[in-house]
């Protein structure tokens, strides 16, 4: 059984409506630190490709390049999905 907030709007008071706006600056939080680990990762793989030390080192840098987009990539649709999903419910303060 799945249950939404907007089935629930009409009984919500506004500790719910604060809930509600907690939860999505919390995935606004996750988001961002998502971004900010793919660009650690990204910054330390290019660093390493730059270097130049060894063929090892820059095969770990190119590794680490890949690794942060897919993780921006998988961090981006996850917060895209559950955007969509707290988007779907209707925020009754707003009528």
């Amino acid at each position: 059984m799945n249950y939404e907030y907007k089935d629930y709007e009409d009984e919500m008071i506004l500790r719910d409506h604060l809930a509600y706006d907690r939860t999505k600056f919390a995935l606004l939080r996750t988001f961002l630190s998502i971004a900010r680990t793919a660009l650690g990762l990204f910054a330390s793989g290019f660093g390493l490709i730059i270097v130049k030390e060894s063929q090892a080192l820059i095969n770990l840098g190119y590794v680490l390049c890949v690794f942060a987009v897919s993780v921006l990539v998988v961090g981006g649709v996850y917060s895209l999905r559950a955007k969509i999903r707290l988007d779907g419910l209707k925020d009754t303060r707003a009528s």
